[in-house]
């Protein structure tokens, strides 16, 4: 299984990972005032989705991804890369580009453009998968290949109110809330529910 993380903490919005932060470009005024700089060497031509500040080398990356609102594992697309010094690199996805996971890190609760609490539980499913390769995850390929067919099979399956409650982490006194307000998909069959987490994505 691996472990879901959370947002920055030190700027309350974004993925970090690999001595970097990623934000989408709603909330990139939280970034240092290097990556602001950085931002007007950027041809205005280029339209980015996502920002990537590297916190180590001070590298601010502007990196396309147009099918962030719509895909749960967004594409990694080129990139413009503005050095502390000011110097650009430009770069293109690899014929196998990567993917984004945990998009709902990259934005607030608030952010209109997809779903964010059902980002958030493809996530929370995903992760209590077991053998997955995690050094391959990044790549497209393998992950439309050995991990999402495995996604749906998981939402589609009508689960027990342990299970749900353990992939939600919720206890079962908000399951029970959840199903009274219908925001869960369920069925009883004698005294036990059965859940679907369909809706949830």
């Amino acid at each position: 299984m691996v472990k879901i993380p959370k947002r920055s903490a030190k700027y309350g919005v974004g993925k970090e990972i690999g001595g970097a932060i990623y934000v989408h470009r709603q909330y990139e005024d939280v970034l240092p005032e290097q990556a602001v700089v950085a931002k007007e060497l950027v041809p205005l031509a280029f339209v980015y989705t996502v920002v990537k500040f590297d916190l180590k080398q001070e590298v601010t990356s502007f990196i396309k991804c147009s099918d962030f609102d719509c895909a749960h594992e967004p594409t990694v697309g080129e990139s413009v890369s503005v050095k502390k010094d000011g110097s650009l690199a430009h770069r293109k996805p690899p014929d196998d580009p990567y993917v984004y996971h945990h998009k709902w890190l990259f934005v607030r609760d608030d952010y209109a453009g997809f779903d964010v609490q059902s980002s958030r539980t493809r996530s929370l499913i995903w992760t209590q998968l077991s053998d997955i390769d995690v050094r391959r995850i990044g790549r497209r390929s393998y992950w439309m290949h050995n991990v999402v067919p495995r996604i749906s099979e998981t939402s589609k399956r009508w689960l027990q109110s342990e299970e749900v409650c353990r992939i939600l982490r919720i206890s079962a006194c908000e399951l029970s809330h959840q199903r009274r307000a219908g925001r869960i998909t369920y069925k009883k069959q004698g005294n036990t529910f059965f859940y679907k987490l369909s809706n949830q994505l």
